[in-house]
């Protein structure tokens, strides 16, 4: 499968937000980065395991991650880079 980048830019990007599947990986504004471990769907926050942060002891930790915060998000999907 090809990786899909996720447009989360302009007024379509809440959207896409909003359906964002567990295990996509994200980058936050702070240069950490994790996976997508729940997504309830309403377009405000997601569940994210980090694997990078600026913070090492945080490194395995969940937190909720707002989606102002999510600079970029990548996913497995075999349809390639799509907006929803």
């Amino acid at each position: 499968m090809a990786p899909t980048t996720y447009n989360l830019q302009g007024q379509g990007g809440i959207q896409v937000f909003t359906h964002l599947p567990d295990g996509t990986k994200v980058t936050l504004t702070d240069g950490s980065a994790g996976n997508v471990t729940a997504n309830p769907h309403d377009g405000g926050f997601i569940m994210v395991k980090f694997t990078e942060h600026p913070d090492k002891s945080r490194v395995g930790a969940e937190e909720l991650v707002f989606f102002n915060q999510v600079v970029t998000a990548v996913g497995e999907d075999d349809s390639g880079a799509h907006d929803i």
